[in-house]
């Protein structure tokens, strides 16, 4: 139950961003607070392991500590650099809700992942209810699967990418908690590795000083509020994958395009939202849910 609360927030969280992203791309001069959320994540991580982490560093110099730290750098790359900066992207050229449509497809992706990493088979229950749940994401976002016709060719490929990214990192992060059971400790460790990252390539493109600015001069409150949801999604799903299985986590993900479009409908109003859709693909997402809790 408590895997499945805290997936649920999650979703929430990454509903929030996606209409973030829409909001700021229209001043954004550099990244568009990618970087800003990542830094965001290391220190949230960071805060929480010190306080409440259950696991030392120290772990992680033994041999089992050293291939859980590799699961989770792995993971920090998978999520942090590629599904983040193609989820950033996906979303400034399609909007909100049609880039988490495609994010749907993170089920898709990360069940055979998690069969072959983890040799996790869901049960029917679980099988069933993800079912209900995209079924009801599908019936909302009807208009918008002809995507050779609808959406730009380029923003579908970024959508797909980010799915394929993050439900690797989903996979990666639950074999390093298997061996190190510290949630915060984990994405402290992915979010170290895209931090380090994005500096040193950037600033190797376009110069210290161009790659510094090009880092850190989107920082707008629609910049700030994207980062800190985009972090407290990410470290929403990593405490969930502790309590439920990737399977569950990534198929409660599918609410997510139903928190943008209720976002965009009571408050944003930068896209479309048919409401008599959206009311009956919650109901069907509700018993998704429940469905999900149960089993």
């Amino acid at each position: 139950m408590l895997g499945e609360t805290l997936a649920l927030l999650a979703a929430a969280a990454y509903g929030c961003a996606g209409v973030s992203i829409v909001h700021s791309k229209t001043t954004a001069q550099g990244d568009n607070g990618v970087f800003l959320s990542v830094v965001i994540t290391l220190i949230a991580s960071g805060v929480l392991w010190l306080g409440w982490g259950t696991t030392s560093a120290v772990t992680l110099k033994s041999a089992e500590g050293l291939w859980a730290a590799a699961f989770f750098a792995l993971a920090g790359f998978a999520s942090n650099i590629f599904g983040r900066q193609a989820m950033y992207r996906a979303t400034e050229k399609i909007g909100a809700v049609r880039a988490g449509l495609l994010r749907r497809l993170i089920p898709v992706f990360a069940l055979p992942c998690a069969y072959m990493l983890l040799s996790q088979i869901p049960n029917w229950r679980t099988v069933l209810g993800g079912a209900i749940v995209i079924a009801g994401v599908v019936f909302y976002m009807r208009p918008s699967l002809n995507l050779s016709r609808r959406l730009p060719s380029i923003g579908v490929v970024l959508g797909l990418l980010s799915a394929a990214a993050y439900a690797l990192a989903y996979c990666l992060r639950a074999a390093g908690l298997r061996t190190v059971p510290d949630a915060a400790l984990g994405t402290l460790v992915g979010a170290s590795i895209a931090v380090v990252w994005f500096m040193y390539t950037t600033m190797v493109r376009h110069g210290v000083r161009q790659g510094f600015w090009y880092l850190t001069s989107d920082r707008t409150p629609a910049h700030w509020r994207t980062a800190i949801a985009l972090s407290a999604g990410q470290l929403l799903q990593f405490f969930a994958l502790k309590f439920t299985s990737v399977a569950t986590v990534a198929i409660l993900g599918a609410l997510e395009v139903l928190f943008s479009a209720a976002l965009v409908l009571l408050v944003s109003r930068c896209e479309a939202v048919e409401i008599k859709k959206l009311l009956l693909a919650s109901a069907f997402a509700a018993l998704g849910t429940a469905l999900l809790v149960v089993g």
